[in-house]
């Protein structure tokens, strides 16, 4: 996947743990808030809007063999099937206690999901129809159906305004199935169950790459992701945390690597085999640093992922992403011609850009998803505000102790 124009309309050329009891003790660490993840969120966003916003200027604001785009979204993919299942096993912990039922919890979780992603997205979708934007008015049935990989995959091309839709897409379809296989599938069989899925994704591409499927494809169905987010559904299943150690920087240098021959093999010929290790070596390297960032950075590294304005744009990193195509095509439209220049220059574009979809984002967040988000349920009086970004939010809550509310990510 490399770098192309979303918003000029260009084609786009170029993701038995011991008792029930026992894990609710043991993993606090997932229910409590983590504002490192957050600052991860939006490193994530930010350099797909990065990306998206330079897509037409060679080598700006880096190589273009270093594609930001694809590498933030398979961390979001990640970050996702991390915390959906996380929050599934501590429901499926209440429900083999005897404290939950099935069909409420299930119920419960597609109701809290539905509240959650469908706000942001039905206003792009309105505001898109509105304007008149790209395409969106013949693929309507497609964007309200959230099947928009699907439209991308059939046609072999990119439409404009709403193609970076793709991936939340994939991630509301694999929702739809993967919350089922958590909670009624015997405990025994999950683990199994999450490695076949990651083997499923491989096997996938493998299949593309020998029978032809056109890249495009490969890239956006739901099957290619499969691999990235079972990479970070183990870690959430087993509640994996990676302690600081000495050794830790040689750790982050293999990440590093894998993360190099990743981009590497990206720019290499899609229809050789080995081109399908770029999403196996990218979701390596990020469960490598979910991991760390659930036990939390000190350092430098603590001092960049808690800064409260990464941590803010964290937060705000679905609206982020929803809007920021949106942003891009009415200012490249609607700007008067003495301000067009700032469409001509490549960084300044960058940053008035950036500005004016944070403040798109802000508003949003702040006028329509936090009171929409008051209707999942109160917040826990003894926990902090749990993560808050694209992935999927509190299934929810659960009652543990007299002193203890766990919240569901």
């Amino acid at each position: 996947m490399g770098r192309g124009s979303y918003w000029w309309g260009a084609g786009f050329s170029r993701v038995h743990l011991g008792t029930p009891a026992r894990a609710l003790a043991q993993d606090t660490a997932i229910a409590g808030y983590q504002p490192q993840f957050d600052g991860l969120r939006a490193l994530a966003v930010l350099t797909v809007m990065v990306d998206h916003f330079s897509a037409d200027v060679p080598n700006f604001p880096l190589p273009d063999w270093i594609h930001l785009g694809a590498t933030g979204v398979r961390l979001f993919l990640v970050l996702s099937g991390y915390f959906i299942t996380a929050s599934l096993r501590h429901a499926r912990d209440r429900m083999d206690a005897g404290a939950l039922s099935a069909t409420k919890t299930i119920s419960s979780f597609y109701w809290r999901r539905l509240l959650r992603i469908s706000p942001a997205y039905l206003v792009f979708v309105a505001i898109a129809l509105l304007l008149g934007l790209g395409q969106v008015r013949h693929n309507w049935p497609w964007l309200f159906t959230g099947t928009v990989n699907w439209l991308i995959a059939s046609t072999n091309e990119w439409p404009p305004a709403i193609s970076h839709l793709w991936s939340i897409c994939v991630q509301e379809q694999f929702y739809l199935v993967w919350p089922l296989l958590i909670l009624l599938l015997p405990r025994r069989w999950i683990l199994s169950a999450i490695i076949a899925l990651a083997l499923a994704g491989i096997a996938f591409r493998i299949g593309c790459v020998l029978f032809s499927v056109p890249l495009i494809a490969r890239w956006v169905l739901p099957f290619g992701s499969l691999d990235s987010l079972a990479a970070g559904a183990a870690l959430g299943w087993c509640g994996g945390r990676l302690k600081a150690s000495r050794g830790g920087w040689l750790l982050g240098f293999v990440c590093l690597w894998m993360l190099i021959v990743a981009a590497v093999l990206r720019n290499s010929d899609p229809t050789q085999l080995k081109s399908v290790l770029v999403e196996p070596l990218e979701a390596g390297a990020f469960v490598i640093l979910v991991a760390r960032t659930a036990t939390g950075f000190d350092g430098n590294i603590a001092r960049v992922l808690n800064n409260t304005g990464l941590v803010f744009a964290g937060r705000i990193s679905y609206g982020l992403y929803i809007y920021h195509i949106l942003v891009a095509m009415v200012l490249a439209r609607w700007l008067p011609p003495q301000l067009r220049f700032i469409i001509t220059i490549p960084a300044l574009r960058l940053v008035v850009f950036g500005i004016v979809t944070l403040f798109t984002a802000a508003l949003s967040w702040r006028l329509l998803e936090q009171p929409i988000n008051r209707l999942r349920g109160a917040k826990p009086r003894n926990v902090p505000l749990p993560h808050r970004g694209w992935e999927p939010e509190i299934v929810t809550r659960f009652r543990c102790s007299p002193r203890l509310r766990l919240s569901q990510d």
